[in-house]
């Protein structure tokens, strides 16, 4: 049975009921949601690349990489677009789908409609848009629209026996509903003792983030207290999984680093959280690199690999990892 919980700054329905996620809840209670029981999360990338896809490309070059996007134990996605659909395996119709930003190389209200996904989840900031944008895809295509819920971020959602965690990436869009910008995301996403980040389009892993998920080494057992806990400040606790964006390639000086992460970046952050225990995946699991950029978009993992020092390694579109 499909297992719902929603709890939103405290904010809970009447007992008995799942929590609905809303943007006013502000009450200073938290109650986290309890992470579900499991071995792994089956990941399969759907899409290794950034923008500029065009279906033309795979007939010249099949290396080539579709647009950004995962399938989780084959029910949730994260991020979709059109190109995602040769890529799913037959038969498969997921659930949910997560979406990181609304750029259109993450974000497509038509995919998300054909895709059959009952829910899709987008930052608070812009979940009035999306909901618009998605009903008018769905009138058009004489489709079932998928519910749109706002998250906020900081708070767990157990979607198909997974727990999604949004938190706030270092990456911007020129959207704005209401007078607000939107927010974009990275998602935490745990199944047992896997604790999987899935970080793009980001420049780095922004401090905030790194405080909500457990991972900032300025906060230890020592110091982590009363006034430190929170759904913002969570006790220290390593990721086991990282799949991260290398669109700048192997540039840390790209015109993009403000918005995006490159192999140098990538590879800091992973030494990083590594020395001071925040990152422990189990033995031989690997960085896994997405989002790539012109440089890298084309040429096959195996040639990217030689270029990328241990433990990165390059997705590519048909990739099936499982993170534990």
């Amino acid at each position: 049975m499909r297992r719902r919980e929603f709890v939103f700054s405290g904010l809970l329905a009447a007992a008995g009921t799942a929590g609905r996620a809303t943007a006013s809840g502000t009450a200073a209670a938290f109650e986290p949601v309890p992470i579900p029981e499991g071995d792994g999360i089956r990941t399969l990338f759907l899409g290794s690349g950034a923008s500029g896809w065009n279906p033309e490309f795979a007939t010249k070059n099949p290396h080539m990489r579709r647009q950004s996007s995962v399938l989780l134990d084959g029910r949730v996605l994260i991020d979709f677009t059109s190109c995602g659909f040769d890529k799913l395996p037959e038969g498969c119709r997921p659930e949910a789908l997560f979406q990181t930003h609304s750029h259109a190389d993450h974000y497509s209200p038509s995919a998300a409609v054909k895709s059959g996904v009952a829910r899709m989840y987008v930052h608070e900031t812009w979940a009035a848009s999306a909901r618009r944008q998605v009903a008018a895809a769905a009138e058009k295509l004489g489709m079932r629209a998928p519910e749109v819920i706002p998250l906020s971020f900081g708070t767990r959602v157990v979607e198909c026996g997974l727990a999604f965690t949004a938190v706030p990436a270092n990456h911007s869009t020129s959207r704005v509903t209401d007078g607000e910008l939107e927010r974009t995301c990275l998602y935490l996403v745990e199944k047992g003792a896997a604790r999987l980040l899935y970080a793009t389009d980001t420049a780095g892993i922004p401090g905030d983030s790194a405080r909500m998920i457990g991972i900032d080494p300025h906060i230890n057992d020592e110091n982590f207290g009363e006034r430190l806990a929170s759904r913002f400040v969570h006790r220290p606790q390593a990721i086991t999984a990282l799949v991260m964006e290398a669109t700048d390639g192997d540039s840390d000086e790209d015109f993009r680093m403000f918005v995006h992460s490159g192999v140098p970046t990538v590879a800091r952050t992973v030494r990083m959280l590594a020395k001071h225990k925040r990152y422990l995946p189990p033995e031989g699991q690997k960085v896994y690199l997405t989002h790539f950029g012109i440089k890298y978009r084309g040429m096959p993992a195996e040639e990217v690999n030689k270029c990328l020092p241990e433990p990165l390694s390059a997705a590519y579109d048909g990739l099936e990892v499982v993170f534990r």
